[in-house]
């Protein structure tokens, strides 16, 4: 089926990148105000990467594509479920959706941070990092590609660009779901000691007071700062993901 199979790269890429729109790489370095339900928002663009999945491996017209395809739209109803119970019990614990407010609340220092709040946040925080490698199709769960069985599962009749596509996304989404993960247990853009969140109090206040170039470029380079922390814990859960596979 020509049709579905140009759509289906352009299905799993597209929705991933839109995620990133509510990551909060810093207090005010994310479009996180305007979407106050940053998460659930993050979580809903993410359920249409698996239609590409699927939609590849129908139009692709061969018996190991349809399998590996089949295979992760029952993968995803396995760890959807887990993934879901994990992210409520953060967002209990914390009382909001939003992922900007999520940071605000663990900016104390570690003791804050929601992986530490209590026991069942930190079980939680496990289960969540167990199915987010079953989302992003990721060693020990790679059945939809699973090379020693299916070839390379839903993707195999791709080449060039739209195969590309496909990797993208998934290392794209391996990155969005390490920022879900590090904005709602590990404290965010903050670092263990307090020190970003105390200074962007003050320096926000300063500037409220007296927005001049000093202050704005102070504000400006705490939240560069922050930005650096918050990608800093991602490339380690990526990392950890990748270390995992070899």
């Amino acid at each position: 089926d020509a049709l579905l199979f140009r759509l289906a790269p352009y299905l799993a890429f597209a929705p991933v990148f839109v995620a990133f729109l509510a990551l909060p790489f810093a207090p005010n370095f994310t479009f996180e105000p305007r979407l106050a339900v940053g998460v659930f928002w993050i979580l809903a663009v993410l359920s249409i990467e698996v239609m590409g999945v699927i939609l590849a491996g129908w139009g692709s017209n061969n018996k190991w594509s349809v399998y590996g395809s089949m295979r992760e739209a029952c993968q995803m109803v396995s760890y959807e479920i887990p993934l879901g119970i994990s992210i409520i019990v953060a967002v209990m614990a914390a009382g909001t959706l939003n992922l900007v407010q999520l940071g605000h609340l663990q900016s104390a220092g570690l003791h804050t941070w929601l992986v530490f709040h209590n026991p069942f946040v930190f079980l939680a925080f496990i289960t969540y990092f167990i199915a987010s490698l079953a989302s992003n199709k990721r060693a020990p769960f790679d059945l939809p590609e699973s090379e020693s069985e299916l070839v390379a599962g839903f993707h195999t009749e791709y080449s060039g660009l739209r195969f590309s596509m496909f990797f993208f996304a998934e290392y794209a989404a391996m990155w969005v779901i390490g920022g879900i993960q590090v904005g709602l247990f590990l404290g965010g853009w903050n670092d263990p000691f307090g020190f970003v969140g105390h200074q962007y109090a003050r320096l926000s206040a300063a500037y409220a007071t007296d927005p001049n170039t000093v202050n704005a470029l102070a504000l400006l380079g705490i939240n560069a700062l922050g930005a650096a922390i918050f990608l800093t814990k991602i490339i380690m859960l990526v990392f950890v993901q990748m270390w995992i596979r070899w």
